[in-house]
């Protein structure tokens, strides 16, 4: 277990800050998402869902329009 996981609730999501850089690996390479259900809901709020493509993991970020 490493910190992130220890601090981080699992049901939040994990939104990348302004530099779009990913915390796990500092890779700046996204691509989009596959979608689940609760991205219509944080579309709401103009987060989409990426996906770094070194490590794998999945964050969001937001965009310029809301998704709705």
């Amino acid at each position: 277990m490493n910190l992130e996981t220890a601090f981080w609730p699992s049901w939040m999501p994990r939104v990348l800050g302004m530099q779009k850089r990913c915390p796990c690996c500092s890779c700046a390479e996204f691509k989009p998402a596959e979608s689940q259900p609760v991205d219509r809901l944080y579309g709401l709020f103009a987060l989409r869902a990426v996906r770094c493509t070194f490590c794998w993991r999945r964050f969001y970020w937001f965009s310029l329009r809301a998704i709705g």
